[in-house]
């Protein structure tokens, strides 16, 4: 069949196009091909911050058998105006004439829209490729950088207060703060341990204690003891705030293989966006330099590593199969290919020298 390639943009998608570059009231605008037009499918409000609306606007509107486009709007502007991302869903699943006619509009659709207007273009055929995280990925590997987040905007803020107290001596003596926005990564922060959170890890160390419950200070800039309360594997989901981040030390007793082990696991709980951005990257940023000083001064050797965002599901197979993976504890033994089917001939005898050098 012929694939007309002159499709365009309906009166209506036009005149809405107009109205959503002309200012912030639209975030998303979802874009189909119906009766040989372009025309609006969707669109949505901004509800809080790009990063923040991008996965909870765009994923629900991604049709696992139907193409689309999407023109999603950044918190940043140019000269011409806010910033949009020209976004092209082609799943693996549609028929393969409906995604010739969707590649063979996207070009009518960046130029009716206005090509001064797009900070970036993306394509994906799962939503792995599209999500936030996918886009993040997708932006790592261009030279250009992303935009800001919000949380990235919290960072820079942040930066900006750490540079003004690098002029001033501090009497504390506290290491530096190591942040580097332009390639979005902290170094970490060395906020110091509270004393009785101190006495907690080394009661820790000496199996006198099975748990340990930290917090930061915000305001004071430390890391504090929250609790030592004994603990069963079956308890732990329990002592997960729900409201705030915290970290947690776990003495995991349990058998493997028919031994008694002993393991420390530690648990890094972050509960969504329940937290300010702030709370969220000091916890994050506070954490690698908390583990390295745990390690290397209190001498305790970490089993597992671990992020979570609830309790729930931290049961005492999750926590088994952290500590002893599966794929780890197998060997996949090399099978030797099969010969081919078949006759294979007659053997053959190898003549080699024998045990006193005489031919076999």
């Amino acid at each position: 069949p012929v694939i007309c390639l002159d499709y365009v943009a309906s009166a209506d998608l036009r005149a809405f196009l107009v109205k959503a570059r002309g200012g912030p009231t639209v975030r998303l605008i979802k874009i189909v091909i119906k009766n040989e037009q372009l025309v609006l499918g969707a669109y949505r409000e901004p509800s809080q911050s790009w990063d923040r609306d991008y996965d909870h606007f765009l994923l629900p509107l991604l049709d696992a058998l139907e193409p689309c486009y999407i023109l999603y709007r950044l918190d940043s502007q140019n000269a011409h105006g806010y910033e949009w991302i020209f976004i092209s869903w082609s799943p693996d699943q549609s028929p393969v004439r409906m995604k010739m006619v969707y590649a063979a509009t996207r070009a009518t659709l960046k130029k009716e829209f206005g090509g001064a207007h797009l900070k970036d273009e993306i394509f994906g055929t799962v939503e792995e490729d599209l999500c936030f995280q996918g886009y993040l990925r997708h932006m790592s590997s261009c030279s250009s950088p992303a935009p800001l987040t919000a949380a990235e905007q919290e960072l820079h803020q942040i930066k900006l207060t750490e540079d003004e107290r690098r002029r001033v001596a501090t009497p504390t003596g506290r290491p530096k703060t190591e942040i580097s926005v332009g390639n979005r990564a902290l170094q970490g922060l060395a906020f110091p341990l509270q004393d009785e959170a101190k006495r907690a890890l080394q009661q820790l160390k000496q199996k006198r204690v099975n748990y340990v419950q930290l917090k930061v200070n915000v305001e004071k800039e430390t890391i504090e003891l929250v609790h030592t309360n004994p603990t069963e594997t079956r308890e732990l989901p329990c002592r997960i705030p729900t409201d705030s981040p915290r970290y947690h030390f776990f003495l995991y007793k349990y058998s493997h293989q028919g031994q008694p082990v002993e393991a420390v696991v530690f648990i890094y709980s972050m509960p969504g966006h329940s937290c300010s951005i702030k709370e969220r990257m000091l916890y994050s940023s506070c954490r690698n330099r908390l583990l390295d000083e745990v390690e290397r001064d209190y001498h305790l050797e970490i089993a597992k590593k671990m992020e979570i965002d609830s309790g729930e599901g931290l049961t005492e197979e999750f926590l088994y199969e952290e500590v002893h993976p599966k794929q780890s504890s197998l060997k996949q033994a090399f099978a030797k290919p099969r010969g081919p089917a078949g006759k294979r001939g007659n053997k053959r005898l190898i003549k080699g020298a024998g045990e006193n050098g005489e031919d076999n």
